[in-house]
């Protein structure tokens, strides 16, 4: 069996998959990976991988051909997507088997290539983040991709959780991974720039800058902590200012090309 994976850029999966769908009737596989969003075909009589690299156009980044085993299991072995975060919690996808290490392990899929299964730098950052902070009240993650951090912060005994995102489809799919993880949140479809967080002690965002922005002005003097992250450079700073002007400073900065700081208000 062969087995063709493209990585596309993050914000071109649905056209990618628009192009691709029509000719791949067996499925597309997708699945966050460290730089963008894989797309993975199985099939004894795939489409030329030229043919599918024309089709992604100027958003591939990467191509990889290869063979796949028959057997299920042994695919599921091979190419399974799963992570160990802080030597804490385990994560994979529901194709992958399940950790070996003993940790507690959540099951994160990721539908049409909803963010946040733990792939990411970003992500893994900031659920090391979230393991630190001692649970206590309401939890919101905005921007919940498909829901890693919620999920996370339900099973760590945060309640209530709220998991936020502007697209129908990281809600859709934050749905489906708390139901798989017999866990309870509130997952809702909202747009940031135009409605405030909830009232939660702690909060992760990992949103564009701009909506960062309109974060810090809406925040709710309940909230204590603020995980920081999916911006860089100058507009770091330009964010931290606008938390700090809501009265929370700095306390911990992780990651290198992607960082992430923990943000908590003065006494």
């Amino acid at each position: 069996m062969k087995r063709i994976a493209l990585t596309v850029r993050p914000e071109a999966v649905e056209d990618v998959l628009d192009e691709l769908l029509p000719l791949l009737p067996q499925g597309v596989h997708p699945a966050e990976v460290a730089d963008g969003i894989e797309l993975a075909v199985y099939g004894e009589d795939l489409p030329a991988r030229a043919e599918l690299e024309a089709l992604a156009g100027d958003a591939l980044l990467a191509v990889v051909e290869d063979d796949a085993p028959g057997d299920l299991a042994e695919r599921r072995r091979r190419f399974g997507h799963r992570w160990e975060v802080a030597g804490r919690m385990a994560i994979r996808a529901s194709d992958a088997p399940p950790s070996e290490s003993g940790l507690p392990e959540l099951v994160i899929d990721s539908p049409a290539g909803a963010f946040g299964t733990g792939a990411h730098p970003t992500t893994r950052t900031c659920l090391e983040m979230l393991l630190d902070i001692e649970p206590a009240g309401g939890f919101a993650d905005l921007g919940c991709g498909a829901g890693l951090l919620a999920i996370a912060a339900a099973r760590l005994g945060f309640a209530p959780v709220f998991a936020i995102d502007h697209e129908a489809r990281s809600v859709e799919a934050t749905v489906h991974n708390a139901e798989r993880n017999g866990v309870t949140l509130q997952a809702l479809q909202v747009d940031l720039l135009t409605a405030d967080p909830p009232p939660a002690p702690t909060i992760a965002a990992n949103i564009p800058p701009d909506v960062h922005r309109r974060v810090a002005a809406g925040l709710a003097p309940a909230v204590v902590h603020v995980i920081v992250s999916g911006v860089g450079g100058e507009d770091l700073e330009d964010v931290l200012a606008a938390y700090a002007d809501a009265g929370l400073e700095p306390v911990d900065r992780r990651g290198t090309a992607w960082r992430t700081v923990l943000l908590e208000r003065r006494a």
